[in-house]
């Protein structure tokens, strides 16, 4: 299961011979395979809000008790559970939880027994891999606040290798997590519809799949997500699953204006939800957002260079940090 819909491979397959091809005579500007992995040094991190006495000391409670519960320091998982409960992650519980110290605590207790079982830190790239093969998701860029970009493409659906499916979200999740700079403690996405079918509309089982990893295993992670090119579905695929949404989140899902309708005169239907509207180019710098999105920067995915590129920075097979 994806975030997505099924798609044939053969279908998935001509898309990116059509795409490869018009990137590559884009006016003249050279097409390169390498993804921007590496941050800018002028980003401007969103802090969170400084503690009050109150949070401190639920802050203080929760480090104990989780501590208690942790695996013995002879475990082979040790270092990547000790690694993960940093007070970053700690924080960032409480406050998915508004601070209700007994939600966060079981919410926070329920994540570390999965990830001993999951292990989501470790999973083997070579598995992986074939997921990744069309470029459906992939990380490109930062945002202005420093955050990884991380590029999702229906259209470019490849698998019915369901428990892959999943996998391959909760790697990009980690590997994400591994390419934030100091400071940035979530991601950004795109969800770019470009030539999306029905076939390829979310159910609405597969996008509460989705959120419940985002939201029940990497809360506070998702800082900002883009809307590309949205077709009529799936304003009625998110009308049904908005319900579902914690009101913060929510807000932080922003449909981008068409450009190639505002050449043409032409409006979105800015009515079809009530999410904000909003420019691309607003939120990325210029010269990191692709071309495919209004910047400058002319990317065309390719696999080897994309795969061997993510792993040299986040990993080979894997890399134990600390989650700040």
């Amino acid at each position: 299961m994806n975030v997505f819909r099924l798609k044939s491979n053969a279908n998935s397959t001509a898309t990116i011979g059509t795409q490869s091809k018009a990137s590559s005579i884009s006016d003249g500007v050279p097409v390169t395979h390498e993804p921007i992995l590496t941050p800018p040094t002028d980003y401007s991190p969103v802090p969170p809000p400084a503690l009050d006495e109150a949070q401190q000391a639920k802050l203080e409670k929760l480090r104990e008790y989780i501590h208690s519960i942790m695996v013995p320091e002879d475990h082979e998982y040790y270092a990547s559970e000790k690694g993960f409960i940093t007070d970053g992650t700690l924080k960032r519980y409480l406050r998915a939880r508004k601070w209700d110290y007994e939600a966060s605590k079981n919410m926070l207790e329920n994540t570390v027994r999965w990830r001993r079982d999951y292990r989501p830190d470790e999973l083997d790239p070579d598995y992986i891999r074939p997921e990744a093969e069309t470029g459906k998701m992939y990380f490109n860029g930062f945002d202005k606040n420093g955050r990884p970009i991380w590029i999702m493409r229906p259209r470019l659906q490849n698998s019915k290798d369901t428990e892959r499916q999943v996998k391959h979200i909760v790697f990009c999740l980690e590997r994400g997590i591994r390419l934030m700079p100091a400071k940035v403690e979530n991601i950004a996405i795109i969800v770019d519809f470009k030539d999306s079918a029905y076939a390829h509309n979310p159910s609405v089982a597969t996008c509460k799949k989705f959120l419940d990893i985002l939201s029940n295993h990497y809360p506070e992670r998702l800082g900002i997500a883009f809307v590309v090119k949205s077709p009529w579905f799936f304003f009625t695929t998110f009308k049904i699953i908005s319900p579902f949404m914690d009101p913060v989140t929510k807000a932080k899902i922003k449909f981008v204006h068409d450009e190639d309708k505002d050449k043409k005169n032409s409006k979105d239907d800015t009515k079809a939800v009530s999410n904000e509207w909003v420019h691309l180019k607003d939120y990325i710098p210029s010269d990191t957002l692709e071309r495919e999105y209004g910047g400058n920067y002319n990317f065309q995915y390719n696999i080897d260079d994309y795969w061997n590129g993510l792993l040299k920075y986040t990993g080979k097979p894997f890399k134990v940090i600390n989650y700040l």
